[in-house]
């Protein structure tokens, strides 16, 4: 956690896996099933934000998430996605 004010709080998060695993829907049969923010489900609330360091090979892309809704215990963390680079396009919503 980085900051937290007026009710959202600003994470920060470093991967060398892309964008593209940690936005996977649960049960899309990858490794991780959307489980990279599992684990902080019950601290984030809508509205907090996550930044996220994407280290490649060559490079060092940024993606700037914000949490939309979160269902504790049964569903899915809804993301808004914007990123810097070649990760992915920006606007995407991922479940």
């Amino acid at each position: 956690m980085l900051a937290y004010a007026n009710g959202f709080t600003h994470w920060h998060y470093r991967t060398r896996d892309c964008l593209d695993q940690i936005l996977a829907p649960a049960g899309a049969g990858t490794a991780n099933d959307n489980a990279y923010f599992a684990a902080a489900a019950e601290m984030l609330r809508p509205g907090d934000q996550i930044t996220v360091n994407l280290i490649g090979v060559d490079h060092i892309g940024l993606a700037t998430l914000v949490a939309a809704t979160i269902t504790q215990g049964a569903g899915p963390l809804m993301l808004l996605v914007s990123t810097s680079g070649d990760q992915s396009p920006a606007g995407r919503v991922a479940a």
